[in-house]
């Protein structure tokens, strides 16, 4: 029924962690891009029975991976959920986000993350099940679609229309809020804002995925990236020149602090 895909990048020393926690009965098929890993990658993901394993010969960025793993998707599947190699999943995380969809008539169903600090075990996160009130965000400004976690279940039509931007280079920054603008226009998007995914502590996966570049190279390419955001979806969003190039200068200031953070630190 549910066809998982999760994107990785020299994350071979965690999959093994956070691959567990993607298997369900409502899953039929686990789908692993690896976007060119120099690491043991493919070993780790070939120790799991029942997951399909897809390589790219060089490292192309997220965006990409994505897509490849849609191409991978099995005819069968009705839906398509998009995870990550450094997430862990509440145990019923597929099923209160399928009915989630199903009870809401909507086409994308987005899940809040907790990014847990290094003193949180993640097991006690994974294991409760019980969530007693759902609290939906429905997208209606670009201040909500910044919210939306790149975690998401969706019908498989919808990638059939959309794909995610390529053009979004290096840390790949707003490529996830792109494809949630683009796809607000046309479809029903709402984000659960209960926890039902958890990103592993910084001191658990610095290496590989997005921490594999340098805080410059980081920072930078969120910058430009930020940038082509606006002026691509200027019309969308309903913003002028002179609105995009405050909103850049602003975002320019707060990169720059969190390069001189990383820096420093």
């Amino acid at each position: 029924m549910i066809s998982v895909v999760i994107p990785t990048y020299n994350r071979g020393y965690i999959l093994k962690t956070t691959l567990q926690t993607y298997f369900s009965d409502l899953v039929s098929e686990i789908i692993v891009v690896d976007d060119g890993s120099t690491d043991n990658t493919e070993n780790i993901v070939k120790s799991f029975k029942n997951v399909k394993y897809v390589r790219h010969k060089k490292r192309l960025g997220l965006p990409s991976a994505r897509n490849t793993g849609i191409k991978y998707v099995s005819e069968n599947s009705k839906y398509i959920f998009f995870g990550e190699d450094d997430v862990v999943l509440l145990k019923n995380c597929y099923k209160i986000m399928l009915d989630v969809l199903t009870n809401n008539s909507l086409d994308i169903v987005v899940s809040n993350v907790k990014y847990l600090s290094n003193d949180e075990d993640w097991r006690k996160y994974t294991e409760y099940t019980e969530v007693k009130l759902i609290k939906l965000l429905s997208p209606k400004t670009i201040q909500d679609l910044y919210k939306l976690k790149s975690i998401h279940l969706a019908k498989k039509e919808v990638y059939q229309d959309l794909k995610f931007d390529e053009k979004y280079i290096l840390s790949s920054y707003r490529e996830e809020t792109d494809f949630y603008l683009r796809a607000n226009k046309k479809y029903k998007v709402a984000m659960v804002e209960n926890f039902l995914a958890f990103n592993l502590p910084r001191s658990i996966c610095s290496k590989g995925g997005e921490w594999s570049y340098s805080p410059f190279v980081y920072e930078f390419s969120a910058i430009y990236n930020n940038l082509r955001f606006f002026i691509k979806n200027r019309s969308i969003i309903g913003l002028n020149f002179n609105e995009i190039l405050i909103e850049q200068i602003k975002f320019i200031v707060e990169r720059l602090r969190s390069l001189k953070a990383k820096v420093l630190k």
